[in-house]
C-alpha cells in the first residue's frame, strides 16, 4: 500500500476516507502490494503474486447518525457464505467472490459486463467505535455493516477521600 509522508488520522475525518481511497487506487494503479514479514519489516509484492488480485471493487455508502455508523455495500449475485468480513489493523474489510452466472457450459459470449470473481473493500474505522458490538446484514444482495459508536463517558465527581495518619 502506499504511504503518505503524514500520518492520515491526523486529516479530518471526511479528509481520511479520501486518503485512504487514494491509497487504493495508487495500490491498485501500481499492481503492488505489501505485507509485513515474519520479522514485521515491510516488504512489497507484486499483485499477481499474491491473493490481492481483485476483479472488482463493489460500490460502498457510508451514513453516520449519533449512535453508529452504516456501511452499505453492493453485491448482487454474491452469496452471504461467500463474504469475510474482518477488522485489520483498525480496518474494516470486506471481502469474498463473486461466481459467474454461467460456467461450465461451452458457449459463445456476445456480452459480459457483469464482474465475477474476487473482490474486496475496506475503510478505515473511527477510533471511537465499539468493535465488539459490530453487526452485518445480507438482504437482497445488500450488505449492511451496523458500526456503534462507544457510548460517551457520564461526567461525575470524584470525591477525595482523606486517610488519617
Amino acid at each position: 500500500m502506499v504511504h503518505f509522508r503524514f500520518p492520515i488520522d491526523q486529516l479530518p475525518s471526511a479528509l481520511q476516507d479520501f486518503a485512504s481511497e487514494m491509497e487504493t487506487i495508487v495500490d491498485q494503479v501500481f499492481h503492488k502490494s505489501e505485507s509485513k514479514d515474519e520479522s514485521g519489516v515491510q516488504t512489497s509484492q507484486n499483485r499477481e503474486s499474491c491473493e490481492a488480485n481483485f476483479a472488482f471493487t463493489p460500490p460502498m455508502d457510508i451514513y453516520e447518525t449519533e449512535m453508529q455508523y452504516n456501511v452499505y455495500m453492493d453485491l448482487p449475485g454474491v452469496k452471504p457464505e461467500a463474504v469475510k468480513i474482518e477488522i485489520q489493523d483498525e480496518r474494516l474489510v470486506v471481502s469474498g467472490t463473486r461466481d459467474a452466472a454461467v460456467q461450465g457450459q461451452k458457449l459463445s459470449v456476445h456480452r459480459q459486463e457483469r464482474t465475477a470473481g474476487k473482490f474486496s473493500r475496506s475503510l478505515r474505522l473511527p477510533k471511537k467505535l465499539d468493535a465488539e458490538k459490530i453487526e452485518a446484514h445480507f438482504d437482497n444482495g445488500v450488505l449492511h455493516v451496523v458500526l456503534p459508536k462507544q457510548a460517551k463517558p457520564i461526567p461525575r465527581t470524584i470525591e477525595i477521600k482523606t486517610t488519617s495518619v
